[in-house]
């Protein structure tokens, strides 16, 4: 299970599989240059996960034979990261995400409902303690998206002004 936090924004999708088409190794060029787009976001995010949520995350839990918790602060953080991908499936062109199952979990607990009684349980204390979902990726993004946008904005006219001086070549 992944977290992610997202901004829609039209034709972006496209213009990445034409860059690729045009360009590669722009392209690859474009795809490390988005990790610093969104590393206030990105860094904001792994600093907000406390060192403890609940007691008895700490413990080791899986389900159906994929771990779950126990929760780690260092895993979470480690775990938010990147994700460009520009199929026709997705919804996301450009995506903060969480990997840490504990992390996602914990974000995201009681969004979708349908809980077990103790299911429930778990989602009223975490509620009670850390606020409805989304509890850590997108309350921390919206603090940080500005600077997000700014950054893109940046990195989209560097693309434009090497695009059109390699065009004049």
């Amino acid at each position: 299970m992944t977290v992610d936090a997202k901004i829609q924004v039209f034709g972006v999708k496209e213009a990445l599989k034409e860059l690729k088409e045009l360009d590669p190794q722009l392209r690859k060029d474009l795809n490390k240059k988005a990790k610093d787009v969104v590393s206030p976001a990105t860094n904001a995010i792994k600093n907000a996960y406390p060192n403890r949520y609940l007691s008895g995350m700490a413990r080791p839990w899986t389900q159906r034979g994929n771990r779950k918790f126990p929760y780690d602060r260092t895993a979470a953080q480690k775990a938010v990261g990147l994700k460009i991908d520009t199929g026709k499936k997705n919804r996301g062109t450009i995506v903060i995400i969480q990997k840490d199952p504990a992390a996602s979990i914990i974000d995201m607990a009681g969004k979708a409902g349908g809980q077990s009684p103790q299911g429930a349980r778990f989602v009223d204390a975490i509620t009670a303690q850390f606020g409805p979902p989304s509890r850590v990726m997108w309350p921390t993004y919206e603090r940080n998206a500005d600077a997000v946008e700014r950054n893109m904005v940046d990195l989209i006219q560097d693309l434009m002004d090497t695009i059109g001086k390699r065009l004049v070549m």
